[in-house]
C-alpha cells in the first residue's frame, strides 16, 4: 500500500518514460482565423497506454489531486480552456457589435459538429447552459392538462425529478415515480419496470439515462420502443452518458434529450446540450423569451435555436465547444466508451476483492462510467475527505463513495484510488 508522496515518485517515473512520446492534439489554426482547429491523429504511439497517456497530457491537473467525479465536473481539455480564455480576451480588447460577429459563425460550426455526433440535424439541436435548464425548458414547454400522467425514475436527477412534481402542484398533474432493483439482474427487468407502469394516462415518461447516485445504466431503446406505440413522449437526461458513450440519438428514437459540456464531455463551462426531434420543436414552448423573437428581429431562431433565446451568452465557450467536439473526434467516440469501461471494471473489480460492497451493478451493460461504493452510515463526507487529502483522488459522496473515471484517468489512478479505499475502509 503507498501513500500519496509514494504514488506521486510512481508518477514521476511512470511520466519520464513516457515523455519522448508526447505528441498528441496540437493546435493547428485557432478558432479566430475563422476555422476550427485540426488535430492529427497520433501516428507515434507505440502502445495503446503511450496513447492513454498523451490523452491525460492534454489535462492541466497535477497528479497530487486527480479528478475521479467525472459525474459533476471535469477539467476541460487543455486546448479547450486555452481557446475559451483567448476568446474571452478578443471580446475585452473589442467587444463591438463588428468583431462579435464572427461567434455566429462559430456557435453555428459547434451546433453542426455536435449534432453530427450525435446522429441528428443542427437545426434538432439547441445550445443551452446546462442540463437543468434544458430539463426545465421541456418540463415547462409541454402541453399538458389536468389529470395527465407522468412516469419518472427516483434515481432522476432533481431537474428532471422535483422539478415535474413543482408542476403537477401546479397544473394538477399525476406524477408516478418507480424505483428499479438495486442489483438488477438484466436490462430486460430493468425495461419492464418502466414499460408495465404505462397507463392510457400516461403523456410522458422522462428519465435519466445513467444515474448519479447508483450508477445504474438503463436500457433506453427497449422504454423508447415500448413507449412510442402509446404515443407517449420520451424526456431523456443524459448528463451522464454524453461524453462517455457512443450516442446515436436517431437509433435511440428518444423525443428529447439533455445534457452537460462540462462534465464527460470535458468542454467549457455552461454551455449544455438540449435535443429535440424535430416533429416536437413546434409543440413544446420556450421559457425564456429575449432578443430574437418578435417581427422586429432580424435574428434567425429557426428550428431548436428558439430554445436558446437567453440573452447574452458566453460566446467563447460557445465557440469553444466546437473545439472539444473535435478532439471527441480525434479520439474516437467508440475508442472513448471502451476506454471508460475499461477503467470503471477495474475499478469495480478493485473494490470488491477489497471485500467492499458496490452500489453500482458489475455488469457494463447495466452501467458504465459511474461507479460508487456503499459508505458505512456517516462516514461518506469523512472517507471522500481522505481519499483526497492522503491519496490525492477527488470523489463524491454521493449514493455513498462516488469515484468516475474517464479518458484522462491512468490506471494507475485506478489503482491509487482502490489502495485509497483499502486503507481507508478495510
Amino acid at each position: 500500500m503507498l501513500n500519496l508522496q509514494q504514488w506521486e515518485i510512481k508518477m514521476n517515473e511512470h511520466n519520464r518514460v513516457s515523455s519522448s512520446r508526447r505528441v498528441f492534439l496540437k493546435l493547428g489554426s485557432t478558432v479566430l482565423a475563422g476555422s476550427m482547429a485540426t488535430l492529427p491523429r497520433v501516428a507515434s504511439a507505440q502502445t495503446d497506454a503511450d496513447y492513454w497517456h498523451m490523452v491525460r497530457n492534454q489535462f492541466a491537473f497535477s497528479d497530487k489531486a486527480v479528478p475521479m467525479n467525472a459525474a459533476n465536473l471535469c477539467p476541460s481539455f487543455r486546448a479547450v480552456g486555452e481557446n475559451v480564455a483567448l476568446l474571452t480576451a478578443d471580446i475585452d480588447i473589442d467587444c463591438s457589435f463588428n468583431n462579435r460577429a464572427k461567434f455566429t459563425e462559430l456557435l453555428e460550426q459547434s451546433r453542426m459538429l455536435v449534432a453530427v455526433q450525435l446522429g441528428v440535424s443542427a437545426e434538432e439541436i439547441a445550445l443551452v447552459r446546462n442540463t437543468s435548464e434544458g430539463n426545465n425548458i421541456i418540463n415547462n414547454g409541454l402541453s399538458l392538462s389536468a389529470g395527465d400522467e407522468v412516469v419518472i425514475w427516483d434515481q432522476n436527477h432533481p431537474t428532471n425529478n422535483v422539478a415535474w412534481d413543482v408542476r403537477a402542484e401546479r397544473f394538477n398533474l399525476q406524477i408516478t415515480r418507480l424505483s428499479t432493483p438495486d442489483q438488477p439482474a438484466s436490462e430486460q427487468e430493468l425495461a419492464d419496470i418502466f414499460i408495465n407502469s404505462f397507463t392510457n394516462r400516461t403523456r410522458v415518461l422522462s428519465f435519466t439515462h445513467i444515474s448519479n447516485v447508483s450508477g445504474i445504466r438503463l436500457p433506453i431503446r427497449t422504454i423508447v420502443e415500448a413507449a412510442r406505440t402509446r404515443g407517449i413522449y420520451v424526456h431523456v437526461d443524459g448528463a451522464q452518458s454524453w461524453g462517455a458513450l457512443d450516442l446515436d440519438l436517431r437509433e435511440l428514437d428518444v423525443d428529447s434529450f439533455t445534457a452537460s459540456a462540462h462534465k464527460w464531455y470535458m468542454g467549457p463551462k455552461e454551455v449544455g446540450l438540449l435535443y429535440v426531434k424535430q416533429d416536437n420543436i413546434e409543440r413544446i414552448w420556450p421559457g425564456v423569451i429575449a432578443p430574437g423573437w418578435g417581427e422586429d428581429s432580424d435574428t434567425d431562431l429557426a428550428g431548436a435555436r428558439k430554445f436558446e433565446s437567453l440573452g447574452q451568452r458566453d460566446d467563447a465557450a460557445l465557440a469553444a465547444l466546437g473545439l472539444a467536439a473535435q478532439l471527441h473526434n480525434d479520439i474516437g467516440q467508440q475508442r472513448t466508451e471502451v476506454r471508460i469501461a475499461m477503467l470503471a471494471q477495474r475499478l469495480k473489480q478493485g473494490i470488491a476483492e477489497l471485500g467492499l460492497e458496490l452500489v453500482t451493478p458489475m455488469s457494463d451493460q447495466l452501467s458504465h462510467g459511474v461507479c460508487i461504493t456503499r459508505a458505512p452510515q456517516g462516514q461518506a463526507e469523512t472517507i471522500i475527505n481522505r481519499l483526497y487529502e492522503e491519496f490525492g483522488i477527488a470523489a463524491a459522496p454521493t449514493g455513498g463513495i462516488r469515484l468516475c473515471p474517464t479518458i484522462y484517468n491512468t490506471e494507475l489512478h485506478i489503482d491509487r484510488a482502490v489502495d485509497g479505499l483499502r486503507a481507508i475502509m478495510t
